[in-house]
């Protein structure tokens, strides 16, 4: 298959054109600046009607959405990048007669939380339902396949791959003698390995009776913030490490100041959906899979496998 994958540059963006192309797919780079003969122009501030997209869809077989920001800015409005402009690919890609549309989506974003992410998250997933979302046919309920565009809805949890920022971030917490928790650490989530987001996009693209599906891309378990840094330290190898919990007030605070440094990952909002929980059901993505996705207690010993291989 060609396949366009937007947000090429990303952490999701590289690890899904590495195995796309380990997978003998064509890929195109959809990135700002074209360098190689497979990249195209791509910019999700001005590229924002399906006009602008539809010549970029030539020959396109599948569109790959991983462009995604944490926090609103006036260079990276979300507006644009999450909701305005993929609508605008979706409206072109269905115009084109491109078979497949994978969206990056977020774990959360139906469960009433009401921040800009999320909203505009939602919006781009609303309008792949109502647009593109082939009619169900008189007899039949769910979704069906047909002739038309579908699409998978990926919403993950917390991505782990060694080489993201996150996990960098968390593992360097988890290797500290002492780890401070916010308000204890009882935030809920539910990490999922970048490799199982990857085989689960080769997967359904394989699949020649495949329909369109919204999937909660979770682990194999549920933890909370300290669970999983202290599975992370145990897997370092490290000894047991001493918790001191900020308490919410302040966490609230240091949010507070966030709101006005953008480098920041902690604002209110990310405080907010934070707290929420990320968790859910990991029985669509088993299915996705053909086996169980990997547990977060696996996921540190398991990159060290794999180098030593």
């Amino acid at each position: 298959m060609k396949i366009l994958i937007c947000g090429a540059t990303g952490f999701v963006g590289q690890h899904l054109t590495s195995s796309l192309q380990a997978a003998r797919h064509t890929v195109i780079l959809g990135v700002r600046k074209p360098s190689q003969p497979n990249d195209i122009a791509v910019d999700f501030c001005k590229d924002t009607t399906k006009e602008a997209w539809l010549p970029k869809l030539a020959g396109v077989d599948v569109v790959i959405n991983a462009v995604g920001v944490l926090r609103d800015s006036a260079k990276q409005p979300m507006a644009l990048l999450h909701e305005q402009t993929p609508i605008a690919l979706f409206s072109a890609c269905r115009e084109a007669g491109v078979k497949r549309i994978v969206q990056i989506s977020a774990l959360g974003v139906d469960q009433g939380v009401e921040t800009p992410y999320f909203q505009t998250r939602r919006a781009a997933e609303a309008y792949l339902y109502n647009s593109v979302l082939p009619e169900p046919v008189e007899g039949h309920s769910g979704n069906k396949k047909s002739d038309s565009t579908q699409f998978l809805i990926l919403r993950p949890s917390v991505i782990y791959g060694a080489d993201g920022v996150s996990a960098k971030m968390f593992l360097f917490q988890a290797s500290l003698p002492i780890i401070t928790l916010p308000d204890g650490g009882k935030q809920r989530l539910q990490p999922v390995h970048i490799d199982d987001i990857c085989e689960a996009v080769i997967l359904w693209l394989a699949d020649n009776d495949v329909h369109s599906q919204t999937v909660a891309a979770v682990g194999l378990e549920a933890t909370d913030m300290r669970g999983m840094l202290d599975s992370y330290r145990q897997q370092l190898g490290h000894s047991k490490a001493l918790h001191i919990s900020i308490p919410a007030f302040f966490v609230g605070v240091f949010a507070r100041i966030g709101d006005f440094i953008l480098a920041s990952p902690l604002c209110s909002d990310t405080l907010t959906m934070m707290n929420a929980g990320n968790t859910g059901d990991a029985t669509v993505f088993t299915e996705l899979l053909g086996r169980s996705p990997r547990s977060y207690r696996t996921f540190v010993n398991g990159e060290k496998a794999d180098i030593n291989r």
